[in-house]
C-alpha cells in the first residue's frame, strides 16, 4: 500500500518525465512501481525499505574498519528495471542529478542534514524536492532552508504537502566531519566515546533508558552477544570496552546508525561485525546474549511491533540457556510479551521511567 507521501506523489508523476532523479528515504517499497518506465535512483538509509523493494537481500554483513575507513561508509546497489537502488549513509561521491525528492524524516535536524547533502549532488540549475506529512513538520520546513534558495509548494492531499525548491547558488561540497558528533559518555566509572549524525537514535546525548541498561546489565558476558537496534553503538562500545574477551555484532536497520557506530568503534580502537537487517530476519548467526534498547517508534507513531517480531525472533536466535537483556519504558507491556516466548524472565532494576528485564531461553 501506498504512504500518504507517495499517493501525494502519484498524483503529480508528471514531475519526473524528464530530468535525472534520485529519491531518499521513500516510506514505502511500492512507489517505484509508478515510475517503472522511468530511468530512477533511489537512496535508502533505512534498510527495510530497501530489502523489500529489490525483494532479494535478507541482510548484509559489514567489517566496522572497512566502513569506518571508507568516505562513503558502503553502498549496496541492485538494479530493478530501469531502477538503481542503494542502500548506503551518503550519496555516493561524485554522482549528480537534475532532481532531487526527499521524503521527509521525523527528525527536523536529520532533514537539513539531508538537504545539504542533495543540495551539493545537484547538477547546475538543479532543483530539490520534499514531500511530508503536515503533522510531521512539512509546513514549517520551507523556514529551515530558506539559505537554499524560494521554495514553493507544488501539491497537497492525504494530509501532506510537496515543496519545490530552486537553489540561489551553487551548494559547498557536502563534508559528513561537519554534521558528525564525538562526545565521551561515562558510566559505572568506565569512560569511552561515541560518534553520532542527525537522525540516528540518542544524537549527542547518553539516552536515560541506555545508562540504566549499561548500569544494571550482567557483568557476566561471555562468547557472542549482539547488539540489537544498536544505533550508534553506544552499548556496543561500552560493553566491548568493560569485556574485551567477547565476540561482538551490531545490527541496525539505518544505515547512519551502522556508519556511526562503526565511527565509534573506531574513536575506542575496537572492531565488530556489523548487520543490516530488518529485526532479526534473515540473520543466521545464535548468539550467547542479545542486549538492546529496542525503538518503540515508527515515524511520528508509537509502535510495539519491532519490538514484539524481536522477542519473537530472539529465542530463535539464542544458543541454549542464552539471555535477553532489554531496557524498556515502564508503561510498555514488554514482561508479558517475554514471558510469553522465554521459560524465565524478571526485573532487573527500575526507576521512576524505565525497567531492565533478564529472560533466559530454554
Amino acid at each position: 500500500m501506498l504512504s500518504a507521501q507517495s499517493q501525494l506523489l502519484k498524483r503529480n508523476l508528471d514531475l519526473f518525465e524528464n530530468g535525472k532523479w534520485l529519491i531518499i528515504n521513500p516510506t514505502d517499497a511500492y512507489f517505484s512501481d509508478e515510475l517503472i518506465t522511468f530511468n530512477i535512483t533511489f537512496l535508502y538509509q533505512y534498510f527495510d525499505i530497501f530489502a523489500e523493494s529489490v525483494k532479494v537481500i535478507p541482510s548484509c554483513e559489514f567489517d566496522s574498519r572497512d566502513v569506518s575507513s571508507a568516505t562513503n561508509g558502503f553502498c549496496i546497489k541492485q538494479k530493478v528495471g530501469m531502477h538503481h537502488h542503494l542502500f548506503s549513509p551518503f550519496i555516493p561521491s561524485g554522482e549528480t542529478y537534475t532532481d532531487i525528492l526527499i521524503y521527509l524524516p521525523k527528525s527536523k535536524a536529520h532533514a537539513v542534514m539531508l538537504m545539504a547533502m542533495a543540495h551539493a549532488a545537484l547538477s547546475e540549475g538543479g532543483r530539490l524536492h520534499i514531500v511530508g506529512e503536515n503533522k510531521g513538520g512539512i509546513k514549517s520546513i520551507a523556514n529551515a532552508i530558506t539559505h537554499i534558495g524560494p521554495s514553493q509548494k507544488v501539491d497537497s492531499a492525504r494530509h501532506c504537502s510537496l515543496i519545490t525548491i530552486s537553489p540561489s547558488e551553487v551548494a559547498q561540497p557536502f563534508n559528513i566531519n561537519d554534521w558528525l558528533d564525538e562526545s565521551t559518555f561515562e558510566v559505572a566509572g568506565f569512560s569511552w566515546q561515541v560518534a553520532s549524525l542527525p537522525g540516528v537514535f540518542s544524537h549527542g546525548e547518553l539516552d536515560e533508558g541506555t545508562r540504566l541498561l549499561l548500569e544494571k546489565c550482567s557483568h557476566r558476558l561471555s562468547g557472542s552477544v549482539l547488539d540489537f537496534a544498536c544505533g550508534a553503538g553506544v552499548i556496543g562500545a561500552c560493553l566491548l570496552g568493560r569485556f574485551p574477551h567477547i565476540d561482538l555484532t551490531l545490527l541496525d536497520v539505518s544505515a547512519l546508525a551502522l556508519y556511526c557506530a562503526a565511527k565509534t568503534l573506531t574513536l575506542n580502537d575496537q572492531a565488530a561485525m556489523l548487520i543490516a537487517a530488518n529485526g532479526l530476519h534473515g540473520v543466521s548467526q545464535k548468539f550467547k546474549h542479545i542486549i538492546t534498547n529496542p525503538p518503540f517508534h515508527t515515524g511520528v507513531k508509537t509502535d510495539y511491533s519491532v519490538t514484539r517480531r524481536f522477542i519473537a525472533d530472539s529465542a530463535h536466535s539464542l544458543l541454549p540457556k542464552g539471555t535477553v537483556q532489554i531496557v524498556a519504558n515502564r508503561f510498555l507491556p514488554y514482561p508479558g510479551l517475554l514471558a510469553e516466548v522465554f521459560p524465565s524472565t524478571h526485573t532487573v532494576a527500575q526507576n521512576n521511567q524505565f525497567s531492565v528485564y533478564l529472560s533466559v531461553s530454554a
